[in-house]
Order: C-alpha cells, then sequence, then structure tokens
C-alpha cells in the first residue's frame, strides 16, 4: 500500500550525495520504491538496484556539466542531498556545495528537464532557521538573486564573507538555501512540481567527518548531541 501511495514506481529520480547518510538512505529507499535513480557522488556509490552511478565534484561546474550529460532527458524528481559542515574547509568550497551547486542545477539544468507533477526536494538544516529575517537576507539577497554560475560565485565574493572558514558558510549557506528553495517554488509551481526543503535536526550520519574534498566519509557521528527526543535522528528518518 506505502509503495502504491508513494508512487515512486519507474519513476527517473536523481539523488545527490548518495554515496552516504541521508543521500544514501534516500537512494536506497528510492530503489525500494520502484524508481529508477541515478546516484551522483564524488566517490563511487555501490547500492544495488540503481539504474547508474555518476561521478560528480559539486565545487566545480565543469563536473556538474559532465554529471548532467549523462543523466536522462527527461527527470522526475530531484533529491539534493549532498552538502558539507565544513568546519576545516574554505569558505567557497563548502558554499558551492551547499549553495552554489543547488541553485545552478535547479535553475539552469532542470527547468527543461523537469516532467510536470515532479518533485524537487533540497536538504537544507536547522540552523538555517532566521532566514527570512530581514537582517539575515541583506547578506546573501544579491547570491541568491545572481544569474548564472559564475556571477553567483562572484557575488558570495562580493559579501567578504569568504575570508571566514567554512563552518560559518555552513550557516550562511543553509539560510540562503531556503530563501533559494522559496524562490523556485515560483518557477517550477506554474508547471505543478513541488519544490520542498528538509530542514533536518542533529542526525547520526558521517556528517562531521569530511574528507576528499569535503565529501563526508562513513564514520563518526554529525553530533555527540543526543536530540530533544534523547536520540539522534535517522539517516532513514530523514529520508
Amino acid at each position: 500500500m506505502t509503495e502504491k501511495y508513494l508512487n515512486y514506481s519507474d519513476k527517473i529520480c536523481v539523488v545527490t550525495g548518495a554515496g552516504s547518510g541521508m543521500g544514501e538512505a534516500t537512494a536506497k529507499m528510492l530503489v525500494e520504491l520502484g524508481a529508477k535513480v541515478y546516484a551522483l557522488d564524488i566517490r563511487e556509490v555501490a547500492l544495488e538496484g540503481i539504474e547508474e552511478y555518476i561521478h560528480v565534484d559539486l565545487s566545480d561546474k565543469d563536473s556538474i556539466d559532465q554529471a548532467f550529460r549523462k543523466l536522462p532527458e527527461k527527470i522526475d524528481c530531484f533529491f539534493g542531498v549532498a552538502g558539507l559542515r565544513g568546519a576545516t574547509l574554505p569558505f567557497m568550497t563548502v558554499a558551492k556545495i551547499n549553495l552554489v551547486a543547488n541553485k545552478y542545477i535547479c535553475e539552469e539544468l532542470l527547468v527543461d528537464r523537469m516532467k510536470d507533477n515532479g518533485a524537487i526536494a533540497i536538504v537544507s538544516s536547522a540552523i538555517g532557521v532566521s532566514w527570512e529575517k530581514e537582517e539575515n537576507k541583506r547578506s546573501y539577497l544579491n547570491v541568491v538573486n545572481a544569474e548564472g554560475y559564475g556571477a553567483t560565485v562572484e557575488a558570495i565574493e562580493a559579501t567578504g564573507l569568504t575570508g571566514i572558514n567554512g563552518g560559518f558558510a555552513y550557516v550562511y549557506t543553509k539560510r540562503a538555501v531556503n530563501y533559494l528553495i522559496a524562490k523556485l517554488q515560483g518557477v517550477y509551481g506554474p508547471k505543478g512540481i513541488r519544490v520542498n526543503g528538509l530542514m533536518p535536526g542533529d542526525t547520526a550520519t558521517a556528517f562531521g567527518s569530511e574528507d576528499n574534498n569535503g565529501q563526508d566519509v562513513k564514520k563518526g557521528t554529525s553530533s555527540t548531541f543526543s536530540g530533544y527526543a534523547g536520540r539522534n535522528a535517522k539517516a532513514e528518518e530523514m529520508a
């Protein structure tokens, strides 16, 4: 009954960050629901049942373009799950993966490829609360409204924030992503395509252990905080 209700059978689904954590759990669940899953990550994804693993470095525009050339012409659902906490990484690396990649994909690569009545889901974070406040919007509004990949990167550089470490970039980009999600609803809504954001609290994943150009590695957990429910969430629950 659940499988029929969710109606993912034979749907073409693209999942970024499918190599670990929430992305891996999402890809696995979609396979179980009968979807045709294209798993994108910087490391190989070996999940049984996926249509194809496609290597991508989400901090690099050319790599994103190359990955999307390998995808089907029409896509039903896009799950932008990949992300970095970034405490030990450069600000711009975190910004490109958390924000610029999702913005570029959704504004330029998906618009003509998404089927009517499809869906887009982007993982933000609970730390992105207060994104709608004017004092916070001032720092990212020009970035989200910039047209094109290069202009978006230039707008981030113009904020003067790039000298701060990637830990601050995590907060900054998650607020900006929430605004992006709201903005994208105006683009995709007329086509009957849902755009949703997920703002997870502490979840037990490899999120806190970053390696290999900042992508998650399968060790450790995202936090020692046990959550208000007395435990961290599971990646499968977020999926």
